[in-house]
This record gives C-alpha cells, structure tokens and sequence, in this order.
C-alpha cells in the first residue's frame, strides 16, 4: 500500500547554487505543492497536476507558509547531545569538565544507542535531514549512529575524531585510518 501525500505551500526547490547562477532566481523555482510517496519526494508542481497523478493523496495545506526540502548541518559532534548549553569558562575548562566525560561514557553501547536516537529525533523536527557528525573513538558510538539513522532513512556522513595529546585516556586513540564518508 502506497502512502500518498501533498503538501500545499510555497515550495521552494533549489537546481544549481544561487551563487553560481546569472541571478539567485534563476537557481530556484517556488512551486504550489510537492507529491510525497512513502517519505519520498516524487514531484514539485501545480497543486492541480499533482493531485491529478496521485488522486488518493493526503493533502495537507499549508496556506502560504514556505516549505522546503531539507537542511544540511555541515559540522556537528552528535556526542556533544547531552552536554549542549553546558557553561565553561575557556574551551579547555568545557572539555575537561564536560565532554571527555560525556564522551567517555559512549563505550556503553545503550548509552550510545540513546543519544545517536535522540540527536537523530532533534535534528529531524528541526528540519535537518543530512549532517557531517563527528562520533567518539568508541566503535559503539558509530556503530548506534550509523544504526539509528538507517533506521531514519536519515544522510549522513561520519568523521573519525582527531587524536589531540591532551585528551583523556578513555578519549585518546591515534587514527588508524583515514575519515570515512559513508551515505545511504
């Protein structure tokens, strides 16, 4: 059974950068509607002609209201989930007080389960649906990531943190390979 849906609205769709095209409206297009099937985006258009193709869809209006696709986060450390608005004086005050401990406790599988569900719900009603996250040097954080936005349908691209000196034990390792990019 397919799960039909249009959304009302002004559409605004992206072809090219606004940067690199002759003007910034000839990058985009503002539509009437966008025909969803099964959390899939199949077409932007006239209202009339996607409801035309898809007959026995949903539609849900949105007046004049602006809808997009998506967004992006370029740089985020999803183990940081727990920690956010966390005070520190100086930078290294934040990360010996708040994150090598938070960061630590990502060798817990359940733990690191919880938060990787947790951010991925955040960042998802808050619009973002793909994101470059940075997880812990424990295989546990990546692998509830990597899990838990699968599960999402969620893009996502993951970097392997950076060895610093001044690190904790349980927060240290050398590299032994390079970042990954991985994207359903």
């Amino acid at each position: 059974m397919q799960n039909d849906v249009i959304l009302r609205g002004h559409v605004l769709s992206y072809h090219t950068s606004p940067f690199l095209a002759q003007t910034p409206e000839t990058a985009t297009e503002i539509s009437e509607a966008v025909a969803i099937r099964d959390g899939k985006i199949l077409a932007t258009g006239s209202f009339h002609a996607l409801q035309a193709q898809a007959p026995q869809a949903d539609v849900i209006d949105h007046g004049s209201r602006l809808i997009l696709a998506g967004f992006v986060d370029a740089h985020v450390h999803y183990p940081q989930t727990a920690i956010i608005a966390s005070w520190g004086k100086r930078l290294i005050d934040w990360l010996n007080s708040y994150t090598f401990p938070e960061e630590m406790r990502f060798g817990n599988p359940a733990y690191a389960r919880e938060i990787s569900a947790r951010y991925l719900d955040l960042t998802a009603a808050n619009g973002a649906t793909t994101m470059c996250s940075f997880a812990t040097i424990h295989p546990e954080s990546v692998d509830a990531f990597f899990t838990a936005a699968r599960a999402r349908a969620s893009g996502w691209w993951r970097a392997r943190p950076v060895w610093i000196a001044t690190r904790p034990k349980g927060c240290a390792t050398r590299p032994r390979r390079p970042m990954m990019t991985v994207r359903p």
